[in-house]
């Protein structure tokens, strides 16, 4: 249900027009849409579910290496991609925490709900999406082996036709509800569930997405921690800052603050306005000074002189 208000929201297909709209416009396709990423989703659940409920009573100690290992293996392939820390503007230690419980958040929910939209590349990503979802289809299999073959015999455990037949069951709805689902999808957007792309990547694109009236939202771009734009920053964000910022000071739109001019990289600011900005003890245009400003500030409220 989230995944669908996700995708037909206009906000977010507007602001991100290449990922959101794979739910098509007709009404018996979008409800058929919807049903089948209902049926999906639960057979997806239920048989991931059903592999941890194997493994818990078998032996504890395997279900906690298929979780762990497949946690980790997500872990490594972000990290391998230099796409493990989060894009929120955070730094040092924080940035870290906030990276590994967001990471196993969003793997953990793939995992067990199956939420369409953290196949974006600030989340999971399409194509560890795709994965997470073969991987739990495959675990639902080896599970049942090896509940079969070293669960210890008695009256409570399950014999090889139930295991087959529940398997075969939910197995039917998985295939049926995916093939549903392509078949009434918008095909534009299929490759979304297995791109590659990054969250700097996938940022990107969604800059170059903005219509010239998007000021605001594409002002959202420079909120974020400045690894997510450091690659393509110089040349899509600083030519319109350079070009925009004296027509933002003189218009004041709403999200021209100065909390959001404080996280520009000072070379994205005109030269002029640096030089105002650090006359009025405001933004000044050299890196160092500004990471001593508020100890000068503090020297200067004591009767001190302010460094130079």
């Amino acid at each position: 249900m989230i995944s669908y208000d996700w995708d037909t929201s206009p906000s977010q297909r507007s602001k991100a027009s290449f990922v959101y709209g794979y739910v098509p416009d007709k009404a018996w396709s979008r409800a058929l849409c919807f049903l089948s990423m209902m049926s999906l989703s639960f057979a997806h659940v239920m048989l991931q579910t059903f592999s941890c409920a194997l493994l818990a009573v078998t032996n504890k100690m395997w279900l906690f290496y298929y979780v762990s290992g497949n946690v980790g293996l997500y872990f490594l392939y972000k990290i391998v991609r230099r796409d493990f820390y989060y894009y929120l503007n955070m730094s040092g230690g924080l940035r870290l925490v906030v990276s590994v419980v967001e990471r196993i958040a969003g793997k953990v929910l793939v995992d067990f709900t199956m939420l369409f939209h953290l196949r974006g590349s600030c989340e999971v990503g399409g194509f560890y999406f795709l994965v997470s979802i073969l991987i739990s289809l495959a675990s639902s299999f080896v599970s049942s082996h090896i509940y079969s073959k070293h669960y210890e015999e008695g009256d409570d455990k399950l014999d090889a036709n139930t295991l087959q037949t529940i398997l075969a069951v939910m197995c039917a709805v998985w295939i049926t509800s995916l093939i549903t689902f392509v078949s009434v999808m918008n095909k534009k957007y299929l490759r979304t569930f297995y791109n590659l792309d990054t969250a700097s990547e996938y940022n990107r694109k969604i800059v170059l997405n903005y219509r010239e009236d998007q000021e605001e939202l594409k002002s959202g771009a420079l909120t974020d921690h400045p690894d997510i734009y450091a690659a393509w920053g110089d040349e899509l964000l600083k030519p319109w800052t350079l070009e925009n910022w004296s027509r933002w000071e003189e218009e004041k739109p709403a999200w021209f603050t100065d909390a959001w001019i404080e996280n520009v990289p000072n070379h994205y600011i005109p030269y002029d306005w640096r030089v105002k900005y650090k006359k009025t003890k405001g933004r000044v245009d050299d890196p160092q000074m500004r990471r001593r400003s508020s100890l000068a500030q503090v020297k200067t409220l004591l009767g001190g002189e302010e460094e130079r």
